[in-house]
């Protein structure tokens, strides 16, 4: 794993006044966010705007209003994202009709063109995620489980410094669940992790900062190591104590 290139007090993410949501119609804000090194946890009720702020933070789609900057660069410019943003969604980034292999190879490919990329060595990244048995199967004759592997090593394959990850444990059985919580850990010592779950316990075992989506605001919690209980988190979601 690199060594951090930036101190543990500086800033990943930005963002001043943000309105998310699609075709100019608001979901979530304005919300004022700053996002650093460690791991980081969103939740939120279905359809709460979660995946909505994860995709603008990433620039996959663009601001309905306000700012958000990516390692000091507006997201919108897109060349930083690129380089440095790993982004995992719902709907896999992988080519059902391609075998994992050929998945892999072509995402390379692109991160290849991409200026200032790190690309991790292909053999890494198989050892890594137990790919080695299904390199040759196609995608769309895999497990959710396996094909949630695939997407993993695609997203690693850049060593992103800024890591966005929409529901990760999602469809792993307990072995790679408990495999992905430790690269969760292990991510978030030198990086920039935000994750989103609707497990309340599990982001209270994983992550060191929250982010409860309540209504259009967004409630942080975790701020200078105050101590946060599940009790908490569910009340801001609208649980009845």
């Amino acid at each position: 794993m690199r060594a951090p290139d930036r101190g543990p007090g500086a800033l990943t993410v930005e963002a001043h006044a943000l309105v998310v949501g699609y075709g100019g119609a608001a979901v979530l804000g304005p919300v004022d966010l700053q996002l650093g090194p460690g791991v980081t946890a969103l939740l939120g009720r279905n359809g709460a705007g979660k995946t909505t702020l994860m995709r603008t933070l990433c620039g996959v789609i663009p601001a309905v209003s306000g700012r958000c900057t990516v390692f000091g660069a507006p997201v919108r410019d897109g060349a930083v994202v690129r380089s440095r943003v790993g982004y995992l969604g719902h709907e896999l980034a992988l080519a059902s009709e391609l075998t994992v292999e050929q998945n892999l190879t072509f995402w390379r490919a692109v991160r290849d063109s991409v200026a200032q990329a790190t690309l991790i060595e292909h053999d890494a990244l198989v050892e890594q995620f137990d790919l080695n048995t299904i390199l040759n199967q196609r995608v769309r004759t895999l497990s959710r489980g396996q094909r949630q592997r695939v997407d993993l090593a695609r997203l690693a394959m850049t060593d992103p410094d800024f890591v966005v990850l929409d529901e990760p444990l999602t469809g792993l059985d307990p072995v790679y669940a408990a495999r992905m919580r430790e690269l969760l850990r292990e991510w978030g010592t030198t990086r920039t992790v935000l994750y989103s779950t609707h497990s309340v316990p599990e982001a209270l075992e994983l992550a060191q900062r929250y982010l409860v989506v309540q209504g259009t605001d967004l409630i942080v919690l975790g701020e200078d190591g105050a101590e946060v209980n599940e009790q908490m988190i569910l009340n801001h979601l609208g649980a009845a104590a």
